[in-house]
């Protein structure tokens, strides 16, 4: 399963005081389940600063679980990955692009990455 990025780069701290991790979501409208790896949280705790909205009913939730994004390659959450061209290329999964119109963090103008909406 995708895990995102951990530690360096994309993943762990460093973007504007806030920590990257992984999260589960759940509508309470339609039950719709979803996992996202674009999740932020003020930086040692699990305090969610963004909501993400269900696909299906665009009713928006934090997440009712969160953790440490984990390198899918060294299984680490602070990358030991040394290849620099694997570090950047590791965790992309073309088949599940971020949907920036469902995400807070990036309506609110701070984008998680370039989207494909």
């Amino acid at each position: 399963m995708f895990r995102g990025r951990g530690g360096r780069g994309r993943g762990g701290r460093g973007r504007g005081g806030m920590e990257q991790r992984y999260g589960f979501f759940r509508c309470k409208g339609c039950q719709k389940t979803w996992e996202s790896s674009h999740v932020y949280c003020r930086p040692g705790t699990n305090i969610v600063m963004f909501k993400q909205d269900c696909k299906d009913c665009n009713i928006a939730y934090f997440p009712y679980k969160t953790e440490p994004i984990v390198c899918s390659q060294c299984g680490q959450t602070e990358c030991v990955c040394t290849d620099e061209e694997l570090q950047e290329k590791r965790h992309i999964n073309p088949e599940k692009p971020h949907l920036a119109h469902l995400c807070h963090k990036c309506r609110a103008g701070i984008p998680c990455q370039k989207s494909f909406d």
